[in-house]
């Protein structure tokens, strides 16, 4: 009997080293194959967002004559550049092309400018919008 349990125990105690593992995700899992094939998409489709949003972050801070003027240069400057990154993420979303990864080469959250910085997907318009729960703005 006193076999038996001792037998069990060290049982238990070897299945159960295997068993443990560390259940966090590694850094890179956020992004993968289908998340640079939806930027490619989104930023194709919706690039041209960054007109009204130039348009109005420049009106916020600037004025509406560097507003006018502004939106031109800036914003369809911005709108090419997604449109790029859209067309590049499209034709290459199979492969790891960042430093090995998926993640996105404009998408720098650590120093990124929330004024004039691209995110990771293009900015919304209207009343959906990614930003936290309240009325006011702040760019």
């Amino acid at each position: 009997m006193k076999n038996r349990i001792c037998l069990l125990v060290l049982a238990a105690v070897t299945i159960g080293s295997f068993v443990m593992a560390d259940i966090q995700a590694p850094p890179g899992s956020r992004w993968g194959w289908s998340r640079k094939l939806s930027r490619a998409i989104a930023n194709i489709a919706y690039g041209s967002t960054e007109i009204p949003i130039t348009m109005e972050k420049l009106n916020h801070q600037d004025g509406s004559s560097a507003a006018l003027s502004g939106t031109i240069v800036q914003g369809g400057g911005r709108t090419v550049i997604r449109l790029g990154y859209g067309v590049f993420e499209l034709v290459t979303f199979p492969f790891r092309t960042y430093h090995g990864t998926y993640k996105p080469p404009y998408y720098k959250k650590d120093y990124m400018s929330p004024v004039y910085g691209y995110s990771e997907f293009p900015p919304q318009i209207g009343i959906a919008s990614e930003a936290g729960y309240s009325r006011t703005q702040s760019y």
